[in-house]
């Protein structure tokens, strides 16, 4: 561990850390230790450290803004963090590029200082872009994906922009290749003579619209986010993903009498069935036996297999 510290303290644009603490950094407050915890200030510090981690096939996980995760008790080894890389600029004619590490809330406030419209039924979702992305997250009849027509992608050979087109993001997933990392994307941006022009533009890119609407729509937004969801409890968010358009989790576990259920401090919210929420001193493992509780329940009384909507870092320390 200790050589592989100081390696990696010599790569120009790289913040490195030894034993961080990861549940402070999720929003469901659970977790151990990363042995190695890194945070590139760069595209250039992100390019060379994957570099090196790929040359030694050292395994790693990235951490965006610590939602719709569930980080194992034992911890893990290597963890980027991408937190430094955020910066939002437009470029007239070619659309809005954000780095990955800028969160949800940031990108609307941008779009809430500048004008523009399309996004504001994500707000309230408290991840970072690349997650958001790599999960094609989505929330009141949109997914982030629809509005991406470029993304660029790091791997250990260096970074490249990817064109979007056709089925390359679906239902909560992406076709990002096998070893790459998001890095920044690229947004569609419309004028208003454009805009006027395409019927369909809200709901495939960010279109010109008066602060004051941008505003009312995000409050109404977080409106409904605060009446139908536990916002006031650490959570993952959605742990399940809906089995169709026309069935939803939440009503499968609620049908089963599950709300309020509980294993130690991690219950299934009383406000929303398909969230898990920490009642203080859960443990991942808890979250765990209660995720898996609940898919027995439902297919035993439903006869529908749920599959996870959140990612699961569980029993992957590294010995380093």
């Amino acid at each position: 561990m200790q050589q592989l510290l100081k390696d990696l303290r010599r790569i120009d644009g790289l913040i490195v850390e030894e034993n961080r603490p990861l549940a402070p950094l999720t929003t469901m407050r659970v977790g151990g230790t990363a042995g190695c915890f890194l945070k590139p200030t760069s595209l250039n510090g992100l390019e060379g450290l994957l570099n090196y981690l790929g040359g030694r096939q050292i395994p790693y996980k990235v951490l965006g803004n610590g939602s719709n995760l569930i980080v194992s008790d034992e911890g893990i080894g290597v963890v980027i963090s991408l937190s430094r890389l955020k910066r939002i600029y437009a470029r007239p004619g070619a659309g809005l590029y954000v780095e990955a590490g800028c969160t949800i809330s940031n990108l609307l406030s941008w779009c809430l200082r500048n004008g523009y419209s399309g996004i504001e039924p994500l707000a309230g979702i408290p991840g970072s872009l690349g997650g958001a992305l790599f999960m094609n997250a989505g929330a009141n009849g949109i997914s982030i994906g629809d509005f991406v027509e470029g993304l660029c992608v790091t791997t250990s050979e260096g970074s490249h922009w990817i064109d979007i087109s056709g089925d390359f993001f679906r239902y909560r997933k992406s076709d990002i290749p096998t070893g790459g990392l998001i890095s920044a994307a690229r947004f569609k941006i419309m004028d208003e003579a454009r805009k006027m022009e395409d019927s369909r533009a809200k709901n495939s890119a960010m279109v010109p619209a008066s602060s004051k609407e941008v505003l009312q729509n995000i409050r109404n937004t977080m409106w409904k986010r605060r009446s139908t969801q536990p916002l006031g409890r650490p959570s993952a968010g959605c742990v399940f993903r809906n089995p169709s358009a026309e069935v939803a989790a939440w009503s499968l576990i609620a049908s089963c009498g599950l709300q309020g259920k509980r294993i130690r401090d991690a219950q299934v919210s009383e406000k929303h069935a398909n969230f898990i929420v920490n009642l203080g001193k859960a443990m991942s493992q808890d979250i765990l036996s209660l995720i898996g509780l609940i898919k027995k329940r439902v297919w035993d009384e439903t006869g529908v297999y749920l599959k996870e909507e959140v990612i699961v870092w569980d029993n992957e320390k590294q010995r380093l």
